[in-house]
């Protein structure tokens, strides 16, 4: 059943894209945004130094360098997009000695920090943002000069794309997956798309269709519960159509027809092909920090002065009054978003039994808690491992709807299994097969169930099955997995 509720921390992060670039147009010392990203990135940097060298736990359990972010991806993104503040500063004021050498102190501490992240995405959009910079910086060249100046740039670029790729060719495949995935989501709503929000909710069944019509797939072992296309644009098609994604196109080319290149605009207008090159291999969107980049650089973008329009006083006192409304919007959403996430906490990882108040406070906001998937996600584990399956059935029903996963489905199956609804467990399972085909997990439950109710037709078939099955990596429960079924077949 599709949900309907409201998206309130869509809208929440929304407002708060409209505050900062309010504030940014308003600001007339426009070089401080620029500094104000350098010095993130420094801390960013520093940070993860720390991690690499241990001093500083890092926040994902296979990556040792995330700085502030969940993993290396995000935090590459954010120092190349430095970089490129970097050198725009640095030829701006190369004449300035001290400021010179700080500048390419942090240069240098930035790429050597990008190194550390092996962020392919971030090496591509901080080359693409080098290139630009320098075309933006050479208007006044004779057009023949610009012209090979950019093809070279674009060859640059393609080449760079094909090292890129085949240094992880597996990884790069998976997003090709997506990618391809993805495409069939917009075929299905080619004009208008699926909705805001709809991309967690409805991709992992379009994936369970894909692997279903093509069982022997080379993209199967690839395949993972995917929450991101790791391209903006094609979230953009999937949820707004080709209507939503023109109109984007279009406002992008806008800013770059009538903006200026004069002064401190064209590191901005860099900065900015930074960030779009890298949204088409990541999800900037998700992240907070990259997120508030862009109305902080499309204000810090002046548009030529025949294309400028002024305004009066009238105009500004309805500027005062958006921005008030976006602080009180931000802070009403922004304190609902911390309780929530404080007492989901509670709930999973507390030691202790006393978690009734969150308990009662996170069943009394549901409906907010409904516009968070990775939260609801945490919601949903903490039922299915507390609650009898009577009541976490609700939960994980409607979990479905809202953050569908391999995991999620084999908790399902379970808990059919529990409430002795066979079939529908038997559905579970093979979905969630289906979902992630390289994972042994959702077979073997599929393996047991029908060794539990007798069928050794479907019992045979599912183990043989689960036996070649090519894991990613093989571990102690998967070969303790195996080794049950050959146990039981052999019998």
């Amino acid at each position: 059943m599709e949900q309907t509720e409201f998206i309130h921390f869509e809208l929440a992060k929304w407002i708060l894209f409209l505050l900062c670039y309010v504030i940014m147009k308003r600001m007339r010392q426009k070089q401080w945004c620029l500094y104000g990203i350098i010095l993130i990135g420094g801390a960013e940097a520093g940070i993860a130094i720390g991690q690499k060298i241990h001093l500083i736990k890092s926040f994902h359990h296979v990556f040792d360098v995330t700085g502030t972010f969940g993993n290396p991806g995000p935090l590459g993104g954010y120092l190349a997009i430095a970089i490129i503040v970097l050198i725009g500063l640095y030829r701006e004021y190369w004449r300035n000695f001290r400021q010179k050498w700080i500048l390419l102190a942090f240069l240098i501490l930035f790429s050597t920090t990008l190194v550390l992240t092996e962020s392919r995405a971030g090496c591509l959009a901080m080359f693409a943002g080098i290139g630009s910079l320098y075309l933006f910086s050479k208007k006044d060249r004779k057009w023949k000069f610009a012209i090979f100046q950019k093809l070279g740039t674009i060859i640059l670029v393609l080449l760079f794309i094909v090292v890129t790729y085949y240094c992880k060719k597996d990884s790069a495949d998976g997003r090709l997956l997506i990618w391809r995935v993805s495409s069939e989501m917009i075929m299905d709503a080619p004009f208008i798309g699926h909705g805001i929000g709809t991309f967690e909710k409805r991709y992992m069944y379009y994936q369970a269709q894909y692997f279903n019509a093509h069982p022997n797939s080379q993209y199967a072992r690839l395949a993972d519960n995917i929450s991101y296309p790791y391209n903006e644009f094609l979230r953009i098609g999937v949820e707004f159509g080709l209507i939503g994604l023109f109109v984007v196109l279009g406002l992008i080319i806008s800013v770059f027809k009538y903006a200026s290149v004069q002064g401190l605009n064209k590191i901005y207008l860099a900065t900015f092909t930074s960030w779009l090159t890298f949204s088409m291999f990541s999800y900037p969107s998700h992240v907070l920090l990259l997120w508030l980049l862009v109305p902080f650089l499309l204000g810090g973008i002046q548009c030529r002065k025949n294309r400028c329009v002024s305004v009066g006083y009238k105009f500004q006192i309805v500027e005062c009054m958006i921005i008030i409304i976006c602080l009180f919007f931000i802070i009403r959403y922004g304190c609902d978003y911390y309780l929530l996430k404080n007492n989901i906490r509670k709930l999973y990882f507390s030691s202790t039994k006393t978690t009734e108040e969150a308990t009662d406070y996170v069943e009394r906001h549901r409906l907010e808690l409904q516009s968070i998937p990775h939260l609801f996600d945490i919601y949903a584990q903490y039922c299915y491992k507390n609650y009898p399956a009577s009541k976490r059935i609700i939960i994980l029903k409607q979990a479905t709807t809202i953050v569908p996963t391999s995991d999620l489905y084999c908790d399902l199956g379970d808990t059919y299994k529990e409430l002795n609804q066979i079939d529908k467990a038997i559905e579970s399972y093979i979905l969630a097969s289906n979902m992630v085909p390289h994972r042994i997990l959702p077979n073997y439950k599929l393996f047991c169930l029908y060794r539990e109710v007798g069928d050794t037709v479907q019992m045979l078939r599912t183990g043989l099955k689960a036996l070649n099955t090519e894991v990613k990596v093989e571990s102690t429960k998967t070969l303790r997995m195996k080794g049950d079924i050959k146990k039981t077949l052999k019998k």
